[in-house]
C-alpha cells in the first residue's frame, strides 16, 4: 500500500477482514512549503466576508485541507471552520474534488457545497461545475505538483483565479510531515509497535522477491516515485489504482492496473478483490510444469478468512520455467481478455480505431512568391513548391476537390522594406493571392492568409524594430491591425497570426469587427516555440532574418507558459488556437487540447516533414507509413486540424484506404 498508516487505516481493516497481509510503502509524504506566506494570504482572503458572496474556496486533496488548517490554527480542532465562518455566512461557497476531501472539510467545518458526481479529479470538478451569469474569484490552495487543468478550466470560464502552494511532496519520512505518521491496527509490524512502513529500496526488495501479490497505487506521484525509469519493477504484480488518473499514468509507462470504481477504501478494496480473484482463476487455468524431483510440491494455500468472502493470496506462487526474469514471478495470462482480438484484420482494426485522420482535419500550408512564372521546387522540402498565381489556382481547386479542411496561403514579395509594406498592400502578392484563390473556390474550402511580416521585412522579424533593433511589440500591432483588414478584404476567412506578439488577437480582433469584418475568424498561434526545426522554411519563404526570434517566441524549455498564452488569446477572441511545432511539443499539444473550449490546431512544420523526407529516400523507413503515423500521433495528442505539407496525400490514401476511389 503506498500510503501511510493515518490515511490507510480504514482499507487495511477491510483487506484484513479478508484476511490480507498489508505492508505499507508511503514513498512520499506531504510538507508545509518552507513559504507558508502565500497560502496563508490565501486563508486571510477567504475569511474576508465583503467579497464572500462572489467567491469559491476549491480544494483538491485531503492534503490541502491538512495545510489550510496547519495555517489557520491547531490542525487538532476545527479552527479552520471558525475562522471562516463569517465569510461563510456572507456566501462563500467551498468546493471538494471528492467524497474524501470533503470529509477532511467537514472535519474541519466547512461541509462543502459542491462535490462533482462524476469523477472524483479536476475534470470531474469542472465538469459538474454550475452555470454562473457573473463569476467571481476562485481561491485554489494546491500541490506544488499540481497541473494547472483546474486554474486554466475555471479561469476560461470567466472566473479570476488566485492560486497558492499549500503543501509540497517530499520523499517519505518528511522531517517535518502534515500529517504524523500512526501505527495501523492489523497492518504488519515490528515489535516495537509502530507500523511496517518500507522505505523504497526495501519495497524493491519484496517485489523482486516476489513476496508482494498486488500494489495499490494511490497517486501518479506516488507511481513515478516507486518506479523512477524502470516500470519492470512491478511486472507481473496485481496492481490496482486508486482512480482513474492514477491507472493512466500506469498505462503510458506500460503497466496494466485496474482502477477503482471510486477512490474510497470501499472501492479500493473491491477492485482488488477483483483482481486478484481473476488472477487466481488464470493462474489455476494456466498449465503448471512439474517440480523437479520425485513428487511436485504441494499448491500454495490461501490464508483463511474470519469472514468467508473471495481470499485474498498472501503466498507467492511458486516459480516456474516461464519465470519473468526481472521480478522473479510467474507472469499472468488473462486469457478472458484478448486485445488482439480487434487487430486481426483492416476492417477490425478501422472499427475500433479510437483517431482517425479525415480530410477535413488537414490544412495544406502553400507557398506564392512574386513573379514567377512556373511553381519552383524547395530543395530542403521536396514535394513542396513555390506556386505561380495559376499552378496557386490549381491547388487551390485540388485541395478543394480533396475535401481539405483548409488552405493556408504564406506571401513572396519581390521587394522587402523595414516595414514589410507588402503585407499590408491590397495589391501585394499575398493580398492578391488571396482573392485568387477565394474566386477560385469560392466558400467550398477554407482559405486562410498567414498574418506575419517576417517574409516580408528586410529584416526578416516578425514585427517592425525600434531604434536598439529590438522587435517594437506595440508599433508591430498597428500595422498587424490594417494587414488583418487587408487579408479579410482580400476574401479570407481565417486569419492565422503568427507573430508572438503580445495583445496580437486583441488588437486584430477589433481591426476586423471595426472594418465590419466580423465574421472573420481567428486562428491564433497560441503557442509557437522557437524551434529547430524552421530550417526549410526560411528557404520557403526566402527569408532575410539574422539571428533568431528567441525574445518572442516560446522558450522550448517552459510547458505552464503555454497555457498562460491560451489563457490570453481566448481572452483576446481567439476563435482557434494553435501548437507549433507539432510532433516535438505533443505534451503540450495535449496540454492544450485538454482544457481549450476553442478547437485546436496543430502545425507539422518544415523541418519535421524534411526528416521524413530525408529519411525515407535514404530507405531507411517507409515513407507512407511514417506520413501516417506522424500525423496520426497528432490528432491522438488532441489536435482538431493539422497543417501538413503531405495534406493532399493523406487525402488520396484516406480515400484508397476507405474504398472511396
Amino acid at each position: 500500500m503506498t500510503r501511510s498508516a493515518d490515511r490507510a487505516r480504514e482499507l487495511v481493516e477491510l483487506l484484513r477482514g479478508h484476511g490480507a497481509r498489508v505492508r505499507l510503502a508511503p514513498l512520499l509524504e506531504a510538507a508545509l512549503p518552507r513559504d507558508t506566506g502565500p497560502v496563508a494570504a490565501l486563508v486571510d482572503r477567504a475569511a474576508e466576508p465583503g467579497p464572500a458572496a462572489r467567491t469559491w474556496l476549491v480544494v483538491t486533496s485531503v492534503n490541502t485541507v491538512r495545510a489550510l488548517r496547519a495555517v489557520a490554527g491547531d490542525p487538532a480542532e476545527p479552527a479552520l471552520g471558525d475562522r471562516l465562518a463569517a465569510a461563510r455566512r456572507a456566501g462563500l461557497r467551498v468546493a471538494a474534488v471528492g467524497d474524501a476531501t470533503a470529509a477532511a472539510l467537514t472535519a474541519a467545518g466547512l461541509p462543502p457545497d459542491l462535490v462533482p458526481g462524476t469523477a472524483h479529479s479536476a475534470t470531474g470538478l469542472l465538469a459538474d461545475w454550475p452555470p454562473e451569469p457573473a463569476p467571481g474569484t476562485i481561491l485554489l490552495p494546491l500541490s506544488a505538483r499540481a497541473r494547472p487543468v483546474l486554474e486554466t478550466g475555471l479561469t476560461a470560464r470567466g472566473y479570476r483565479v488566485l492560486t497558492a502552494t499549500a503543501y509540497e511532496t517530499v520523499p517519505w519520512p518528511a522531517t517535518a510531515p502534515l500529517a504524523r505518521t500512526a501505527a495501523a491496527d492489523g497492518v504488519a509490524g515490528r515489535p516495537d509497535g509502530r507500523a511496517a512502513e518500507l522505505h523504497r529500496s526495501d519495497l524493491l526488495t519484496v517485489l523482486a522477491a516476489g513476496e508482494v501479490d498486488a500494489v495499490v497505487l494511490t497517486a501518479p506521484s506516488h507511481l513515478a516515485e516507486l518506479v523512477g525509469g524502470d516500470p519492470s519493477v512491478l511486472a507481473g504484480t496485481v496492481l490496482v489504482a486508486i482512480g482513474e488518473p492514477t491507472r493512466r499514468a500506469a498505462a503510458d509507462r506500460g503497466l496494466r492496473a485496474v482502477a477503482a470504481a471510486r477512490p474510497s477504501p470501499e472501492g479500493i478494496c473491491d477492485a482488488l478483490l477483483r483482481a486478484l480473484a481473476d488472477r487466481e482463476a488464470t493462474v489455476r487455468a494456466a498449465p503448471r510444469a512439474p517440480a523437479p524431483g520425485p513428487a511436485a510440491a504441494a499448491p500454495p494455500a490461501t490464508r483463511s478468512t474470519a469472514a468467508p468472502t473471495t481470499p485474498i493470496p498472501t503466498t507467492p506462487i511458486p516459480t516456474t520455467e516461464e519465470t519473468n526474469s526481472v521480478t522473479h514471478r510467474t507472469p499472468r495470462y488473462d486469457l478472458v481478455s484478448r486485445p488482439r482480438r480487434l487487430r486481426t484484420t483492416p476492417a477490425v482494426r478501422r472499427l475500433a480505431a479510437q483517431t482517425r485522420v479525415h480530410p477535413s482535419d488537414l490544412i495544406l500550408p502553400v507557398f506564392v512568391r512574386e513573379g514567377l512564372a512556373e511553381p519552383a521546387p524547395l530543395g530542403s522540402m521536396p514535394g513542396v513548391v513555390q506556386h505561380s498565381m495559376d499552378s496557386l489556382r490549381r491547388a487551390a481547386a485540388e485541395a478543394a476537390a480533396k475535401g481539405l479542411g483548409g488552405f493556408m496561403v504564406f506571401g513572396v514579395p519581390a521587394e522587402r522594406d523595414p516595414e514589410g509594406s507588402a503585407g499590408c498592400d491590397p495589391e501585394g502578392i499575398l493580398n492578391r493571392a488571396l482573392r485568387a484563390v477565394r474566386a477560385e473556390v469560392g466558400d467550398d474550402l477554407v482559405v486562410m492568409a498567414d498574418l506575419c511580416l517576417d517574409e516580408f521585412t528586410d529584416h526578416g522579424h516578425c514585427g517592425v524594430l525600434a531604434a536598439d533593433g529590438t522587435v517594437d511589440n506595440d508599433a508591430t500591432l498597428e500595422v498587424y491591425g490594417r494587414m488583418a483588414v487587408a487579408q479579410a478584404e482580400a476574401g479570407a476567412h481565417v486569419l492565422g497570426p503568427s507573430g508572438m506578439m503580445d495583445g496580437q488577437i486583441g488588437v486584430i480582433r477589433s481591426a476586423l469587427d471595426e472594418a465590419g469584418h466580423s465574421d472573420v475568424a481567428v486562428l491564433a498561434y497560441s503557442v509557437k516555440y522557437s524551434s529547430a526545426f524552421y530550417g526549410p522554411f526560411r528557404e520557403a519563404v526566402d527569408s532575410q532574418l539574422r539571428g533568431d526570434r528567441r525574445t518572442y517566441q516560446m522558450d522550448p524549455a517552459n510547458r505552464r507558459e503555454a497555457l498562460h498564452e491560451l489563457q490570453l488569446d481566448l481572452d483576446e477572441g481567439a476563435d482557434m488556437v494553435m501548437v507549433k511545432p507539432a510532433m516535438s511539443y505533443l505534451d503540450i499539444l495535449r496540454d492544450v487540447a485538454e482544457v481549450s473550449p476553442v478547437p485546436v490546431s496543430a502545425y507539422q512544420i518544415s523541418g519535421e516533414y524534411a526528416m521524413i523526407e530525408a529519411a525515407a529516400a535514404n530507405g531507411w523507413i517507409d515513407r507512407r507509413a511514417a506520413i501516417q503515423e506522424s500525423v496520426l500521433s497528432i490528432r491522438r495528442a488532441g489536435a482538431d486540424s493539422v497543417l501538413t505539407y503531405f495534406a493532399v496525400e493523406l487525402a488520396d490514401w484516406f480515400r484508397d484506404e476507405n474504398g472511396l476511389s
